[in-house]
C-alpha cells in the first residue's frame, strides 16, 4: 500500500486524478449510495500517509487502500467493519493487479519449504516494498532537497517584513511572537526567497535526533483562494490547498515538536510529570501549548497513524508515567478522529484523559482549538479540571 499511489488506484478505476500537493483526496463514498444525499457524504483518503487511510464522513466506514478497493469493487463496506478472509484476500488480489503484478499460486505442500535459487530469491527482494522512512534532509537522496535543511534561516517573524495576510497570520496569534517563531523555525518566506514556499508561512518538522527532515507552508491566502472557489461553483479538482510539504516526506510517521532535546527541557518534563503527554493536532497548538509551559506532541492530522500511536504509547511511558491527555479540536471531525485515538491507547493501558469537549465545560470551547487558548482560560479553566481528574 505505501508503495502504490493513490494515482494508480484512481486511473485503473476511472476517477479523477488526485492533486499530489494536497494532503487529503475526497470522493463520494464508494459504500453505500445514500451517502451521496448527505451533507457529510464525501470520502477522504489521507494520501500522505503511508497506508492512505479512508473515512466516510457520512455512513463512518474507515479503513485503508485496500478497504478502498474493496469498496470500488462491491459497492458494500467489508462484512464484519474490517477487511477479514476472503474479502482481504480479493483486495490483496486486486492491488496486485492494479500495480500490473500477478501474485504468486500454488507452492510446496504445508510444512515443505521450497527450493530457492539465487535467481528467485533476488526477485523475490525487488519486489517487498520497503517500509516508508523519513530521513534528514541534509541526507536527502535529491539536491534540490538538501538544499533546504537550512532554509529555517531565511523565514522572517517580524510581522511588519511580511505580506499583508502573513502579517494577519501573525497578528492574530499574539503568543506566536517573533522569538517564538524564531525558537520553533517558523515564519515567512518572501515571494523573492528560495523554494515551492515562497510567500508561504513556513513550519520545519525535525525528528527526534533534531535534524530538519521536511517543511510544511501554510498559504496565507488560503482563506481567499477558497472564498473565490465556492463563488465559482466549487469545481471538481479545483479545490486550494491549504499546505504543502517537502516532497516524499511521510507525516504520518511523525509527531510535531518530538524532538528529545525539547522534551528534555525543564519546564516540559515538569508538565510531562505532572500532567502528561498532550496530543493535538496541529503544530500551532503544540507551539501554543509550549509557549504555556505544557507538553504537547501534534499529529498534523485529526487521525493519528500506528506509527504516531507507537511513538505517543513509548514517550507516555518513559517520560509521563503513563499519562496522556487528548486536546483535539472542538468540532466534529475533531473528535471523531480522536475518539478511535482514545479507545486504542486505552487499550494500551495507559491513563487517557479527555482535556475537553464541544459539550464540556458547558460548551464554553465549541468550535475552538488548543491555539486559540488564552491565558486564563488555560491556568484558571483547563489546567486545574485536569489537576483535580489526576488527583481523584
Amino acid at each position: 500500500m505505501a508503495e502504490t499511489p493513490l494515482s494508480r488506484v484512481t486511473a485503473h478505476y476511472g476517477l479523477p486524478p488526485p492533486n499530489e500537493h494536497a494532503n487529503e483526496y475526497r470522493l463520494d463514498c464508494v459504500f453505500k449510495t445514500e451517502c451521496h444525499d448527505s451533507d457529510y457524504g464525501q470520502l477522504t483518503v489521507s494520501q500522505n500517509e503511508p497506508a492512505k487511510r479512508i473515512y466516510c464522513h457520512s455512513c463512518r466506514v474507515r479503513g485503508n487502500l485496500l478497504t478502498l478497493i474493496h469498496g470500488l469493487e462491491t459497492g458494500q463496506p467489508p462484512a464484519g467493519g474490517k477487511l477479514r478472509g476472503s474479502e482481504f484476500k480479493a483486495a490483496v488480489a486486486k492491488l496486485h493487479e492494479v500495480r500490473g503484478e500477478t501474485p504468486s499460486g500454488g507452492g510446496a505442500p504445508r510444512g515443505e519449504k521450497p527450493p530457492e535459487s539465487p535467481a528467485s530469491t533476488a526477485g523475490a527482494a525487488a519486489t517487498i516494498p520497503a517500509a516508508p522512512q523519513n530521513v534528514a534532509l541534509r541526507r536527502h537522496e535529491k539536491e534540490a532537497a538538501r538544499q533546504l535543511e537550512d532554509l529555517y534561516e531565511d523565514l522572517i517573524g517580524d510581522p511588519g517584513e511580511m505580506s499583508p495576510q502573513a502579517a494577519g497570520y501573525f497578528r492574530a496569534r499574539p503568543w506566536l511572537t517573533e522569538r517564538v517563531a524564531r525558537a520553533w523555525n517558523v515564519g515567512y518566506l518572501p515571494r523573492d526567497g528560495r523554494s515551492l514556499f515562497r510567500g508561504y508561512i513556513v513550519y520545519a518538522h525535525r525528528n527526534e535526533r533534531g535534524d530538519v527532515l521536511s517543511y510544511s507552508g501554510r498559504d496565507p491566502l488560503f482563506e481567499d483562494k477558497v472564498r473565490k472557489w465556492e463563488r465559482d461553483g466549487k469545481p471538481s479538482g479545483k479545490k486550494p490547498n491549504k499546505h504543502r510539504y517537502v516532497s516524499g516526506y511521510h507525516r504520518g510517521l511523525e509527531l510535531y515538536g518530538q524532538s528529545v532535546v525539547r522534551l528534555e527541557q525543564d519546564q516540559i518534563r515538569e508538565s510531562l510529570a505532572e500532567l502528561g503527554l498532550i496530543v493535538v493536532e496541529g503544530a500551532n497548538d503544540v507551539i501554543r501549548l509550549d509557549t504555556l509551559d505544557a507538553a504537547a506532541v501534534g499529529l498534523t492530522s485529526n487521525r493519528a497513524t500506528d506509527e504516531q500511536i507507537a511513538k505517543i504509547v513509548r514517550y507516555a511511558r518513559a517520560a509521563a508515567n503513563g499519562r496522556i491527555v487528548l486536546l483535539p479540536d472542538c468540532d466534529e471531525e475533531g473528535e471523531d478522529g480522536f475518539r478511535d485515538l482514545l479507545w486504542t491507547l486505552n487499550e494500551a493501558q495507559l491513563d487517557v484523559r479527555l482535556g475537553w469537549s464541544r459539550a464540556m465545560f458547558d460548551g464554553q470551547f465549541d468550535g475552538r482549538q488548543p491555539e486559540d487558548l488564552s491565558d486564563d482560560e488555560w491556568n484558571e479553566i483547563v489546567r486545574p479540571a485536569l489537576l483535580e481528574k489526576i488527583q481523584d
